[in-house]
């Protein structure tokens, strides 16, 4: 009961925390220390029952996803936000839950060997993060354009737009990243692919329609959206608490298909 209470406990920070992301591509750190203090109470409660045992399981779980995200977000995979979020996860759920519901067992896949909740979260959110460049391709593929075979590859994480359609969108609060930034090379304009993408604002468009108006560049850009990762983690923590280890369990079952076959 007290774990059932304490995940339903953490819902509403990750559901705020990605609602602020996707508003603001930011999430205060008071909601994380809000967070680890409201529900320090279960934490407590559960070392004085689970004694050391309890204790140095907490210690491993803080330890290993502090190392893990650290080096994640030095690498740039992810925002500060987001290694935050799961640390916290980390302190506060440092033994998988086992739920039993109306005589359901949750997760329904069972638990991964490494038995890190915290884990089995990320592993979750990057998983469903690899949906996003279908959607994009599949948009891609419905507003589909001669232009975009130059650049196919594009075509899994961009989508290409009008010099004339961005004021309106940045007028309206829309957080629009460039795919590509655009470097002079012995007087021409050349375009250089970004990765995480470059965030587009006014300046940088009034530099870009200059650029299009001389002829140096199409009247066409390649943006991504940028989806924040907070969506992801919170999805991963559902999944994590009714599924399981989404990545474990497709493992185990492509290798025991293969052992079918041979």
């Amino acid at each position: 009961m007290i774990e059932a209470l304490k995940l339903a406990a953490c819902l509403p920070f990750l559901l705020y925390s990605s609602y602020s992301d996707l508003k603001t591509r930011r999430v205060s750190n008071r909601v994380w220390k809000l967070m680890l203090l409201s529900l320090s109470g279960f934490v407590l409660y559960e070392a004085a029952q689970g004694g050391t045992s309890y204790v140095i399981r907490l210690l491993f779980s803080f330890f290993f996803i502090f190392s893990l995200t650290y080096l994640l977000f030095r690498l740039k995979v992810f925002g500060g936000a987001d290694a935050k979020a799961l640390i916290v996860l980390s302190i506060l759920i440092p033994v998988y839950p086992a739920l039993d519901l109306g005589g359901q067992n949750f997760p329904l896949l069972g638990v991964a060997p490494h038995g890190l909740f915290s884990l089995t979260v990320l592993e979750n959110a990057l998983l469903l993060t690899a949906i996003v460049p279908l959607g994009i391709f599949c948009y891609n593929l419905f507003h589909f354009s001669p232009g975009m075979l130059k650049k196919p590859f594009y075509m899994l994480v961009a989508y290409r737009i009008n010099l004339g359609d961005l004021p309106l969108l940045l007028e309206k609060g829309r957080r629009i990243r460039l795919i590509e930034r655009f470097e002079f090379d012995n007087g021409k304009l050349v375009p250089h692919f970004t990765g995480n993408g470059i965030v587009l604002n006014f300046n940088a468009l009034s530099r870009l329609e200059a650029h299009a108006s001389k002829g140096l560049m199409e009247s066409f850009i390649w943006v991504t959206p940028g989806l924040p990762f907070m969506v992801p983690i919170s999805a991963g923590f559902l999944t994590a608490v009714v599924l399981g280890d989404l990545v474990f369990h497709f493992i185990i079952k492509f290798i025991e298909y293969w052992a079918l076959i041979f």
